[in-house]
C-alpha cells in the first residue's frame, strides 16, 4: 500500500500474544474500509530478524519486515507473558530501534505488558505509564524511574501510550484511531465493534490521565475517590476529612499536584463521562447530564461548553452527523 498515509509497525517476537497483534491489525483494516486510499494505514508485521516468530499460543509466523531505518508513524507493542529478562537478551536490537523511531516522531503504544519495551529503551524515564496488574510490581522494581500508574486504564506520555487490561487495550487502539483520523471515525468504529454497550470507560480516560502526573499519595487517594463517586454530590470538607487534611490544605495540595482546583477536576470527570455517553448511547442530553452529576441541563451545558467549546448537542452532532434522534 504505497499510497497509504500512515505506516504502522506491529512488533512481533517470541511469546507475543496473537490477539494483541491481530486485534490491532484488524482494527486498522476496519478504518481503511472507511477511508480513501490516501487516508489509510499500511501495517507491517515487524520482527527483530528474518527468523520465524513463535507466538504465545504456539503459532509460528513470519514478519513482513525487519527492524531498520525505515520510519513508522506508529509502533504497536504486543502483550507478553514470560521471562522479560530472557526476552531482552534474545532481542537486544529492539530497544535502540524503538528509541530511534521515537526520536524521529513515531508514536509508540504498548498493549498491557508490551510497554516494557519502551521502558527498556529508556523512553519512559521520568514519565508515566500503566501495565497489566500482574506485571506491575515487577516493572516497578525493574524500571524505578518510571511512574507506574496502577489505577489508570490508559496513560499517554510524550507520544507513548500504555494500557491496563484487554478491554482497555481496545480503548487505547480507538484513541489512536482518533489521534490519526478524528473523533467521528473513531466513534463510528467503536459503535460497530462494541461487544458490550454497558461497558464504560468514563473514568481513567486518557484525557484525564495527565492530572495523575504527580507523587502526592494523599491527592491520588482523593482522585481515586472522585473517579469512583463523581456522579454524586461532593462535599470538599468531607473529602478532605476522609484523607486526613483540612479543607484549605486539601485544596492547596490538590491544585499544586494537578494544576486544577478539586471542583474543576470534578467537572472534567463529569464532562469526559458525558462525552463518552454522547458518542456511544442514544440517551437524551438531559438524561446524560443528570447521569453524570448535574441537576439541570442548563448547568450541564454551561460547564460542557466551557471545557469543550461546543454544546453537548453540537458535540454529538459532530460524532454522529446523521443521528437526529433523542437529542434533548
Amino acid at each position: 500500500m504505497a499510497d497509504a498515509k500512515w505506516r504502522v509497525a506491529l512488533l512481533i517476537f517470541n511469546g507475543a500474544w496473537a490477539s494483541t497483534v491481530y486485534g490491532s491489525m484488524e482494527l486498522f483494516h476496519s478504518v481503511n474500509l472507511r477511508r480513501p486510499k490516501d487516508q489509510q494505514f499500511h501495517c507491517d508485521l515487524v520482527s527483530a530478524d528474518s527468523q520465524p516468530v513463535q507466538l504465545y499460543g504456539g503459532q509460528s509466523i513470519q514478519g513482513d519486515a525487519v527492524i531498520g531505518d525505515e520510519p513508522y508513524d506508529l509502533i504497536m507493542l504486543a502483550h507478553y507473558w514470560g521471562d522479560f529478562q530472557y526476552l531482552t537478551e534474545q532481542y537486544p536490537s529492539i530497544p535502540p530501534w524503538l528509541a530511534k523511531q521515537h526520536a524521529k516522531g513515531a508514536r509508540i503504544a504498548g498493549v498491557n505488558s508490551g510497554i516494557f519495551w519502551a521502558a527498556e529503551a529508556g523512553l519512559l524515564d521520568g514519565g508515566r505509564a500503566t501495565t497489566y496488574w500482574r506485571h506491575l510490581r515487577e516493572f516497578e522494581l525493574r524500571y524505578p524511574k518510571v511512574q507506574w500508574q496502577a489505577n489508570q486504564a490508559s496513560v499517554e506520555h510524550a507520544r507513548i501510550y500504555s494500557s491496563n487490561g484487554q478491554n482497555a487495550s481496545m480503548d487505547l487502539s480507538l484513541h489512536l484511531v482518533e489521534k490519526f483520523c478524528g473523533a467521528s471515525i473513531a466513534a463510528g468504529l467503536a459503535r460497530d465493534i462494541s461487544f458490550d454497550s454497558r461497558r464504560t470507560y468514563d473514568l481513567n480516560l486518557i484525557n484525564i490521565a495527565g492530572f495523575r502526573q504527580h507523587r502526592d499519595v494523599g491527592i491520588h487517594r482523593a482522585q481515586d475517590w472522585l473517579d469512583e463517586h463523581f456522579t454524586q454530590s461532593v462535599e470538599l470538607q468531607a473529602l478532605a476529612n476522609q484523607i486526613g487534611m483540612s479543607r484549605r490544605t486539601f485544596i492547596r495540595r490538590f491544585q499544586k499536584a494537578t494544576g486544577e482546583l478539586p471542583s474543576r477536576y470534578l467537572q472534567r470527570l463529569r464532562i469526559e463521562a458525558a462525552k463518552h455517553r454522547l458518542g456511544n448511547t442514544q440517551d437524551s442530553i438531559k438524561t446524560i447530564g443528570m447521569g453524570v452529576g448535574y441537576r439541570d441541563i442548563s448547568s450541564f451545558s454551561k460547564v460542557f461548553k466551557s471545557l469543550t467549546d461546543v454544546t453537548p448537542r453540537e458535540y454529538r452532532q459532530r460524532l454522529r452527523p446523521t443521528d437526529t434522534k433523542t437529542q434533548i
